[in-house]
């Protein structure tokens, strides 16, 4: 994969580079009319036997970043097509057009256009909304205003007009006076003088029929064309739109629209307006739920409720009293049937982030800070994704996406979280507001000024963003072998290839020693403490975990830009240390514990010369241990693998449980747990802990070698079974399933 990645990145760069050549220059051959028509019927036609067939892939290349327009369409100079230059961003210009063809979508939604001289060429519009057919996005025989239009050379050697942001275009309603007369439809009925109860009546006709959009864009319309004194419909166009926008996923415009909808100052005795608040409250109150406001939310259906007693009102409001308990107290009840069946791939469920507050962090911009101390094992925080995309969302499709800016490739729902991210942005400004903060790779991020209606969103800057603070919603982490003869529990958590944003737990920097652990119930991430965390304590989580075994250890983090300085690490790459002798012999103990030939199981009993060989294995990852930077408390990473072998295969002999003890106390210590029995009772060190599934395994087999050495009231077989139950919830997020593993 590396390998093809490097060829297809110097492939594109040299394309980029044959195309720069053209900058200013006019297209030497034009398509014409009719070749454009039959292109796109037949790309349409293979298009639909891909996606019906084969499993398909997208490749997409993000070339060179450039910004999206700040300013209104009426603030910009009209250009035509045949004044548009290659390799050419035609800032301040407007080109005005009519698409003649049948949209299709590859990577890009594709069609043919023509402007008003006849003149025509081939449009591709990247990261438009996935949920609309390529003919919703743009309908042949609409009129398209495109701002800055770039006129781009393509690789097989012809020319695009390109529109990376959506932003950057408009369907134009077909009465905008801004269309010039022979792009007007060819019979159009002199309606231009319709008045806004006329264009209501349209779009209460687009709302029976499900045509959201539609609707939304005639009730817009319609909103324009009231007169001062209209006062009662504009309120009816508002609350009409509350609900078209709500169910186009334009949250905060039908939140808006709510509110501008409800009448002031109502008698009690006039039901008729009282009724018509109640609508704009359930209306306002659905779109804040669905923006994770749920305070407002309640207060919301509190208000419908007090007019209009009804079972409907009833549960949302309970539904949004029981998210508003769930942002304030951090009580999900996680063993509950809610959280123990089938579970829906996005979880309907509140953030909990109030322990927790984004701070300046000494040398790392930003990070998250705890605002009380915890213990090991305590709840921090719980984050609903802001934007997700699930494995089962693609279906028989795989996007890839290569970005040429920051030389990095995107595969799977990484790469399409990209597209569904800038249309919920640009549904909800507010939320990008949020989203821009987040860091995306520079010292300092730079926002585009909301200087229009509907601000931009640069799709690069999502990009950059998106690269650097994305989740792999993987399955927590994955199930070792157990000592219980009981099968598993099958995970109900989302595919291995899911993909989300959060907003809060983003500001988390990394440290191989965190003393944080997060893990995922499908789109829900759940952050509990590895060990004791003092008030005003940075967070950390491990971004993800260095090999000991590579000989690239230290380039393990060149993907966020900086170099790990956690006690690990430094001692990993101590320059007085043999670091190339540990990895070899690291690598292959590693190798060993790995290999199908050696496994130790309840079905398979390792043979007295693995055994043998194992433990000189053992011995000599120990000694190559024994370096500068490795004090005692310091995890050894590479002695896990191979001393959890052992221990295995130990167990399976059962003669010498001291033995087992000694193997799994080298387990834990590997990984920065420190056992160690004072007074009879059991202490860990967990100060530089580095939490691995490995640890909940070792943690029961040593409550049960415990209750053969000393008996069943073993005061430390106790606490190692507490204890595992703990580590359980760590790594899991919670006690679910721990039971119906190892048993009561």
């Amino acid at each position: 994969m590396a390998d093809n990645f490097v060829a297809l990145m110097k492939q594109q760069q040299a394309l980029l580079a044959t195309a720069k050549k053209r900058q200013g220059l006019l297209p030497q051959e034009r398509t014409t009319r009719r070749e454009m028509e039959q292109e796109y019927e037949r790309t349409g036609r293979s298009h639909l036997t891909v996606q019906h067939g084969n499993h398909l892939i997208k490749q997409t290349f993000v070339g060179e970043a450039y910004k999206p327009s700040t300013a209104e369409i009426n603030d910009l100079k009209l250009i035509c097509l045949r004044d548009l230059r290659l390799e050419t961003h035609h800032d301040g210009r407007l080109l005005l057009v009519r698409v003649f063809c049948n949209a299709v979508r590859i990577t890009a939604v594709q069609t043919g256009f023509e402007d008003e001289h006849d003149h025509v060429e081939r449009l591709a519009v990247y990261n438009t909304d996935t949920s609309l057919s390529p003919s919703q996005t743009l309908p042949r025989g609409s009129v398209l205003a495109i701002k800055k239009p770039y006129y781009k050379a393509t690789s097989d050697g012809g020319v695009i007009v390109r529109v990376d942001h959506p932003s950057d275009f408009v369907v134009l309603d077909e009465y905008d006076p801004i269309i010039p007369l022979s792009l007007r439809p060819r019979v159009q009925a002199v309606e231009e003088d319709r008045t806004a109860a006329e264009v209501k009546k349209e779009g209460n006709i687009a709302v029976g029929m499900k045509q959201y959009r539609k609707a939304t864009k005639l009730y817009t319309i319609a909103i324009a064309l009231c007169a001062e004194e209209d006062e009662v419909l504009r309120r009816d166009l508002h609350r009409n739109r509350a609900l078209t926008n709500h169910h186009i996923g334009h949250y905060e415009a039908a939140h808006a629209d709510a509110l501008a909808a409800v009448i002031l100052d109502v008698n009690a005795d006039d039901t008729k307006s009282t009724e018509l608040n109640t609508k704009a409250s359930l209306r306002a109150g659905r779109a804040s739920y669905d923006l994770g406001h749920f305070e407002d939310a309640a207060r919301m259906f509190t208000e419908a409720n007090r007019t209009h007693t009804d079972n409907d009102v009833n549960i949302e409001l309970a539904r949004a009293l029981d998210r508003l308990r769930e942002s304030k107290t951090g009580s999900f009840g996680f063993l509950s049937d809610r959280f123990l069946g089938a579970l829906p791939p996005r979880l309907d469920c509140a953030s909990f982030v109030k322990n927790t507050e984004v701070r300046a962090s000494p040398g790392r911009r930003k990070g998250l800070f705890a605002v009380k101390s915890f213990s090991a094992g305590d709840l921090i925080l719980c984050e609903k994704a802001l934007c997700s995309s699930l494995g089962s969302d693609d279906g028989q499709t795989t996007n890839m996406t290569i970005n040429l800016n920051t030389k990095r490739m995107s595969v799977g729902t990484h790469a399409s979280l990209h597209t569904k991210l800038v249309t919920q942005l640009q549904r909800n400004p507010k939320q990008a507001s949020a989203y821009f903060e987040l860091y995306d790779g520079t010292k300092s991020s730079s926002i585009l000024p909301a200087s229009t209606a509907h601000p931009p969103v640069d799709v690069f800057h999502v990009q950059s963003i998106l690269e650097l603070n994305a989740f792999g919603l993987q399955d927590a982490p994955p199930e070792p072998s157990s000592p219980s003869t009981k099968s598993p529990k099958k995970a109900l958590r989302p595919a291995n290839d899911s993909t989300a944003i959060f907003l809060r737990a983003s500001y988390m920097n990394h440290a191989c020693d965190a003393n944080a652990y997060r893990t995922f119930i499908s789109d829900f991430l759940i952050l509990r403490a590895t060990r004791a965390i003092a008030m005003d304590e940075e967070l950390t989580i491990a971004y993800t975990r260095p090999d000991p075994a590579s000989l690239d250890y230290g380039s393990t983090f060149s993907h966020w830009g900086f170099t790990c300085e956690c006690v690990v690490c430094k001692a990993e790459l101590h320059p007085k240390g043999s670091i190339s002798h540990r990895r070899k012999v690291v690598k292959e103990a590693d190798d060993f514990a790995a290999s199908p030939a050696n496994e130790a199981s309840d079905k398979v009993t390792p043979t007295k010369a693995q055994v043998a060989a194992a433990e000189k294995l053992l011995k000599r990852v120990e000694g190559a241990y024994r370096q500068p930077g490795f004090a005692p408390g310091v995890p050894k990473l590479g002695v896990t693998a191979i001393a959890d072998w052992l221990m295995r295969a130990c167990m399976l002999d059962s003669t010498e449980p001291g033995k087992c003890i000694e193997l799994g106390t080298t387990v834990l210590s590997s990984l920065g747990f420190v056992p160690s029995i004072v007074f009879g009772e059991l202490v860990i060190d967990r100060t530089h802990c580095v939490v691995k599934d490995v640890v909940v395994d070792t943690a029961v087999y040593l409550s049960q070698l415990y209750e053969v050495v000393e008996g069943k009231d073993s005061m430390v077989s106790a606490q190692y079974a507490v204890w595992a139950e703990e580590m359980w919830e760590i790594c899991k997020g919670s006690k679910r399933g721990f039971e119906h593993r190892y048993g009561a």
